[in-house]
């Protein structure tokens, strides 16, 4: 070898070194993946149980729904290649009308996220408290009355749904619950579903700091307890459809909701703090007692959306012209007989539905109103 070819051998033995240590890696990941297989092949019964309930049910083999009638595009389905199964991060198996579950759906340990949503169970296994991972788990439109304490253990959920069951009180597992940014116990009204009855919020619910959604519309709620203002980091809350006739002072504390829905309650009046919730783009206030509404509404420039339908309204404030930034405006079924002036200042205006008030003439400021589609 001449002189100046040694000066390649540090790059020489480098090159080997790192060679040898990818190698290494290698075979180690070999190792692991061999080491599952082996342990697939030794313990997985539980695998040909599952199948044989996926048969049974009718559930199809695993593919891809890109026609998911207007949701994201999805897997679904449960594949019937072992190995596929412990692979799987996402079982969904949604609209399948199921009956029951098996233990053994607590072994799929790698799953984040699982829906069961619209079908016919009436229980969940315990097993499903060993999937840790989970993030989002769906359960919306069954015929649940509990969940299992297990639920507890998913420390990593953030999305809860349990729309459309029948729920009459919000089970204490949730309580263990802290990072879910998403809870849904409303009471859907889909021909099959089972509202929820829940008759009060419990205290633990104030503890869910995480909450961005909330959900309880549908229900059978007479009162927001105060403790509702200490999840400040709500955006949406949804109450429509309970039994309530008037909101607690600490909803002001909710200062990022974007959307609050209060329709079909027995509400006859809102607080004057409401003013402060300065970030609803929608208020929906559709069928309740209201007689008025406070000026501090005024204050709520972003709205984008206001429905005070099916009220005992006899006029409207002329503070509503300060709402620019509205694109729908509903007043039906009130007693309304004349509109403000300032109404005329609504000019982003699309949609102003004013039908089955006994109003005498219109001013005309609504000539202003150019983008008018709904009238």
């Amino acid at each position: 070898m001449k002189l100046d070819e040694n000066k390649n051998l540090p790059k020489i033995i480098e090159n080997s070194g790192l060679a040898l240590h990818k190698t290494r890696n290698l075979l180690s990941i070999t190792d692991k993946i061999l080491a599952s297989k082996r342990l697939a092949v030794v313990d997985d019964a539980w695998l040909d149980e599952l199948i044989a309930w996926a048969d049974e049910n009718d559930i199809p083999d695993y593919y891809f729904d890109d026609d998911n009638n207007g949701y994201a595009d999805t897997w679904r389905g449960l594949p019937r290649n072992k190995q596929a199964i412990l692979a799987m991060t996402e079982l969904n198996l949604y609209g399948n009308q199921l009956t029951e579950l098996p233990e053994s759906i607590g072994k799929l340990t790698n799953l984040t996220a699982l829906d069961l949503s619209t079908g016919w169970l009436t229980a969940i296994p315990e097993s499903i408290g060993n999937l840790t991972n989970l993030t989002e788990l769906h359960l919306w439109s069954n015929q649940l009355t509990e969940i299992p304490k297990s639920i507890g253990n998913l420390h990593n959920l953030t999305k809860l749904d349990l729309n459309g069951n029948d729920f009459s009180k919000i089970p204490q597992s949730v309580s263990k619950l802290i990072n879910l940014i998403y809870l849904d116990f409303g009471g859907w009204e889909g021909t099959e579903s089972h509202p929820n009855q829940l008759t009060e919020i419990p205290e633990f619910i104030g503890k869910l700091t995480n909450l961005r959604w909330l959900d309880l519309s549908g229900n059978q709620l007479t009162e927001i307890p105060e403790f509702i203002g200490k999840l400040t980091n709500l955006t949406y809350l949804n109450l429509y459809k309970n039994q309530l006739s008037e909101l607690p002072e600490s909803i002001d504390k909710l200062t990022n909701l974007t959307e609050l829905y209060l329709d079909r309650n027995r509400l006859t009046e809102i607080p004057e703090s409401i003013g402060k919730l300065t970030n609803l783009t929608s208020l929906s206030l559709d069928y309740n007692q209201l007689i008025d509404f406070p000026e501090s509404i005024g204050k709520l420039t972003n709205l984008t959306a206001l429905d005070l339908s099916r009220n005992q309204l006899t006029e409207i404030p002329e503070f509503i012209g300060k709402l620019t930034n509205l694109t729908a405006l509903r007043f039906y079924g009130n007693q309304l007989t004349e509109l403000p002036e300032s109404i005329g200042k609504l000019t982003n205006l699309t949609d102003l539905h004013l039908g089955n008030n006994p109003i005498k003439s219109l001013p005309p400021e609504l000539s202003h109103l150019n983008s008018i589609t709904k009238f």
